[in-house]
């Protein structure tokens, strides 16, 4: 099949050269020409694990700024740009409505098309892109007969997004129209069925799982994504709490969370305690959840405990700095982690940017360090008064304490009598507990962690 895909960050670059893998001719399309002259080159503008390796097989990929170029050859066109949380905590829609405003200008179909929203949207936004497509395009052409639409959420992680693409635990598709449910399904029976030949530099499961497929009307297919990422974080910001409390009691959260994962109903995964979630999906779905809740007149005091919790993780990790320090200006402390979680240079929505900013609010001289993310907050927080360093000892020297934000396993192999050596006091705050069960690594500190 000829598919396009409208936007090249994660979901849509991941999309784009799984499907090209596996046979089809693909165009990724984005008004970045920065991101469109590195992928012409084979490099990718993220740091995901294997892509660059991908991009340079053998295959029908190509990128474009222009639409126009591929619009009327294609199958199957995704849209999968950002959907960005607004002030007040609504999804803001610019990107995809532009998107799907290029589309109904430029398409002129003489083929059956299915346009498919992969980016994460509100419930009833299919509904409006679909009418404005068919709109226009009925007023240029005479008749929408081939023009087919469904909703197609993705649920990737960062670090992990092109293993999920290739071996997904299941795929969604909302649509009621008889042709988009069966192009899309032939689209991907080679990942549905796992028949391709899995490429050496992707991280496969074992077992390789079997994939399962919903059917589902546009609004349920929304729904699913929303609710997904959600309780994910409801999971998170659960373990935090009974942290918290564990805390007070004495007890081993690790142990706790082991023995809640082992009941098959609750599942391991998600109950890590720590700093909190972060990043490009949790927090703004968090958000725009409660925004179309707020606009249908109805409460979800559930979720909004769980970004209640999420933010305080960031106050007592702050108050347990304080607790030791006693004052922070002019402290000197060492912040060992950027990007929201590890495997990713995304340092968007991180709550290791969050208490960098805060301590610097608060006067303190703050370092940091990360192995993937550090260019990107060189960029993005250049005026946020942070002293960048290339390596973690350079980040500790002369520092008053120590923060590990995120839990890189760099972090945990470092030599830690080295970092001894280079602090002024030996306060290591650990807010992701990396080292809670190593605790012989950092003998030489004093350890404080969450």
């Amino acid at each position: 099949m000829n598919v396009v895909c409208i936007g090249t960050g994660y979901v849509g670059i991941n999309t784009a050269a799984a499907l090209a893998y596996i046979g089809h001719s693909v165009c990724g399309v984005d008004i970045d020409e920065h991101k469109i002259n590195l992928l012409k080159s084979h490099k990718a503008p993220i740091s995901e694990a294997g892509l660059d390796e991908l991009l340079s097989q053998k295959m029908n990929l190509t990128f474009t700024t222009c639409l126009e170029d591929c619009v009327n050859t294609a199958d199957v066109i995704f849209i999968a740009v950002g959907t960005p949380s607004l002030p007040n905590g609504h999804a803001n829609l610019s990107y995809v409505m532009s998107a799907a405003e290029d589309i109904a200008n430029s398409l002129m179909p003489i083929h059956d098309v299915t346009i498919v929203v992969k980016s994460t949207v509100p419930v009833g936004v299919n509904s409006m892109i679909e009418r404005q497509i068919r709109d226009k395009v009925t007023m240029r052409c005479g008749s929408d007969a081939l023009l087919h639409f469904s909703s197609n959420p993705e649920f990737l992680r960062e670090g992990m997004a092109l293993s999920d693409t290739f071996y997904p635990d299941r795929f969604v598709f909302g649509t009621e129209d008889d042709k988009a449910y069966q192009m899309l399904t032939t689209l991907f029976a080679p990942i549905i069925d796992q028949t391709f030949e899995p490429p050496a530099f992707v991280e496969m499961p074992d077992p390789r799982p079997k994939t399962q497929c919903i059917h589902t009307d546009a609004i349920s297919a929304e729904m699913i994504k929303y609710a997904s990422n959600v309780f994910l974080a409801l999971k998170i910001s659960y373990a935090n709490e009974i942290a918290g409390l564990v805390e007070k009691l004495g007890g081993n959260m690790d142990d706790i969370s082991r023995g809640m994962g082992m009941d098959k109903r609750i599942a391991p995964y998600f109950l890590k305690s720590g700093l909190g979630w972060g990043g490009s999906c949790f927090p703004k779905d968090s958000l725009a959840l409660l925004s179309m809740a707020k606009d249908y007149d109805y409460q979800m005091p559930i979720v909004q405990a769980a970004v209640d919790v999420n933010e305080r993780q960031k106050t007592r990790l702050i108050q347990k700095v304080i607790d030791k320090l006693h004052i922070l200006p002019g402290r000197r402390i060492a912040i060992l982690g950027l990007s929201f979680k590890p495997r990713t240079d995304d340092v968007r929505n991180s709550p290791s940017v969050d208490i960098a900013k805060e301590l610097v609010r608060r006067q303190a001289i703050v370092t940091v360090h990360d192995p993937q993310g550090l260019d990107n907050a060189r960029v993005i927080y250049k005026n946020e008064g942070f002293i960048f360093c290339t390596d973690p000892i350079e980040a500790a020297q002369n520092a008053d304490a120590i923060i590990i934000t995120t839990d890189w396993a760099e972090y945990k192999n470092i030599d830690w009598k080295d970092m001894a050596k280079a602090v002024k006091t030996p306060f290591l705050f650990d807010a992701r507990n990396l080292l809670r069960n190593e605790l012989d690594k950092v003998k030489d500190f004093v350890y404080i962690g969450m």
